[in-house]
């Protein structure tokens, strides 16, 4: 039923809404989730601090909350330089350049660009790989 406040106004009374069963974490997954954050590391690229992976690359600083997968680490740290955007017009710009839709001065220049990304690509390969221990 509504009450009426000081200034009139109905004020309408909330029941109580409870999370469904699915959502509430049992002792067990929360055991589960806390022994994987423990995931091994290894190289010099990487330090834990808490339940955090910090990992240096071109002398940027990333940090993950752990665990994480090799995909997950490889992407964090692709996007930690080049955005969605930025990949998607790299490669736009390096394919215009290869089907000669562009002058040769920016065709140069979008395949500078490219070669660019490419590396910084393998070495964010090469460290992902030495911080989850993968043999290269």
């Amino acid at each position: 039923m509504d009450q009426i406040n000081n200034n009139n106004e109905p004020v309408v009374e909330q029941e109580e809404v409870m999370a469904p069963e699915e959502s509430v974490i049992s002792p067990e997954m929360l055991a589960e989730m806390e022994a994987q954050k423990d995931m091994d590391l290894h190289g010099n690229h990487v330090q834990k601090i808490g339940g955090c992976a910090v990992v240096t690359i071109d002398g940027e600083v990333v940090a993950l909350e752990m665990p994480f997968s090799y995909p997950q680490l490889l992407s964090t740290l692709i996007k930690r330089k080049y955005d969605t955007d930025q990949s998607e017009a790299i490669t736009a710009n390096f394919l215009a350049a290869r089907t000669g839709t562009v002058s040769e001065e920016k065709a140069a220049e979008y395949a500078a660009e490219y070669e660019a990304y490419q590396a910084y690509r393998d070495l964010a390969k090469t460290i992902a790989k030495e911080v989850m221990g993968i043999e290269a």
